[in-house]
């Protein structure tokens, strides 16, 4: 039974295919940290990611079940949440884009990297995990990382939060709670119990009002990259 450690959490896994190991085979585990959970993956996780996902063959749906499983745990005992979002780390802080799928976070986390350099890296993708720890948010790479497949295992204090439009002119603007509370709620995996809700309802709340928010509208140039990291960093290059 594989063992991993994600988001800081140490768990261990009953699977039935060989594609999730392996996609998660850099968080694998075999340090002295107790195991806070057991995450079992049975046929009938398997056909309810199907419901939602057809298209996928079970081996692919069964690591989204896992992740499920990894969701679901953080939530009601870490403080943490998936957010579907691109994570890039500048300097020690991290900046998440988060966007609907095809809008160009991924492109614009590029388009940072090819700016900054070795100063940058991509702590994930696609869907990074977020915990409140010791008064800050924090940001996790997880093995859910997007088509490009690009995630670092670590953990990463955020700094800002930014909402991408695309724009034939590009602009950045702070923004507001209000207009932030249901794209980050949009972007995240809410659950069917009510508990479990309002405890995601008040760590969103809680990430809005300590977090730096951001609104960008951009077109694909080095000249957006530019801005949005000048504005949120505050470093001039």
């Amino acid at each position: 039974m594989p063992r991993y450690k994600i988001a800081d959490v140490v768990f261990d896994a009953k699977l039935i295919y060989g594609y999730t190991e392996k996609l998660c085979k850099k968080y694998e585990y075999d340090g002295d940290e107790p195991v806070k959970f057991v995450a079992e993956v049975t046929q009938e996780d398997i056909k309810a990611e199907q419901v939602l996902a057809e298209e996928f063959p079970p081996a692919y749906l069964e690591s989204l079940a896992l992740f499920r499983k990894l969701c679901n745990y953080c939530l009601k005992n870490a403080n943490g949440i998936v957010f579907h979002s691109s994570a890039i780390a500048v300097d020690g802080n991290a900046y998440l884009f988060t966007a609907p799928s095809g809008t160009g976070k991924s492109t614009h986390s590029r388009l940072w990297r090819e700016l900054l350099g070795d100063r940058a890296f991509m702590v994930n993708d696609d869907k990074p995990m977020v915990r409140y720890e010791d008064g800050a948010f924090y940001v996790y790479g997880t093995p859910w990382n997007g088509k490009h497949r690009l995630d670092t295992n670590c953990k990463v204090k955020i700094k800002a939060i930014c909402a991408i439009s695309q724009a034939k002119e590009n602009s950045i603007r702070k923004a507001t709670t209000a207009e932030m509370l249901i794209t980050i709620l949009n972007q995240t995996i809410r659950p069917q119990d009510q508990e479990d809700m309002d405890k995601l309802l008040k760590l969103i709340e809680k990430m809005l009002t300590e977090v730096e928010l951001y609104k960008l509208g951009c077109n694909i140039s080095r000249e957006a990259a530019e801005l949005s990291y000048k504005t949120m960093s505050g470093d001039n290059l």
